[in-house]
């Protein structure tokens, strides 16, 4: 649906940086922002989950490396136990930031 019509409101700079604020700690734009709060949508905030994701990126680098030297002959075989303890932390990492939202 085309966004093609604007909304216009004066508001003090105090409420202006308060959106903005709220609006880059939710990673939306601010009428992103403005949008959800409009429709009662509910904007949740999870901290640490930015730091989650780096290290989900790193360990799925390492899965595709590992999975390239296998199919080129490099590797036979990998010890898996590393990666698992990792990825069982990252599990409860992330079962314990929804915890706390809910």
């Amino acid at each position: 649906m085309p966004m093609d019509h604007f909304l216009r409101a004066r508001v003090p700079e105090w409420e202006k940086r308060y959106v903005k604020d709220k609006a880059a700690k939710a990673h939306m734009s601010e009428s992103e922002f403005l949008r959800y709060a409009a429709f009662d949508k509910q904007v949740t905030v999870i901290e640490g989950v930015d730091e989650l994701l780096t290290e989900l990126r790193y360990q799925g680098n390492n899965l595709n490396q590992l999975t390239v030297m296998a199919r080129q002959g490099r590797i036979e075989l990998v010890n898996m136990e590393p990666f698992m303890e990792v990825y069982e932390r990252i599990w409860q990492t992330l079962n314990s930031l929804l915890s706390h939202v809910v």
